[in-house]
């Protein structure tokens, strides 16, 4: 799995990050193929420093709203994105 990958399945789910609304169909998508990718730990480590690095350059994001958006897809996330989220654990 590579960063390239992840910032292409989580694009959709910018503007809702951002500004609220509904989470896009397009977004949960991504949202199923980036766990749907999920082969090991290091692969959720390896994602969730991207999500986070990623994140931070993002103006306006909200990570309440990240956090929300695997819910309201009805799916799961193996970890929360905060700018303090140890990445390696």
């Amino acid at each position: 799995m590579t960063c390239d990958q992840v910032t292409i399945w989580l694009t959709p789910c910018i503007s809702y990050a951002v500004i609220g609304g509904k989470v896009s169909e397009l977004c949960c998508k991504g949202i199923y193929s980036l766990n749907a990718a999920y082969k090991s730990g290091q692969d959720r480590r390896a994602a969730c420093q991207c999500i986070k690095t990623k994140a931070a350059n993002i103006p306006g994001i909200n990570y309440d709203r990240v956090n929300a958006i695997a819910p309201k897809c009805g799916t799961k996330c193996p970890f929360k994105v905060y700018p303090t989220t140890n990445c390696s654990k």
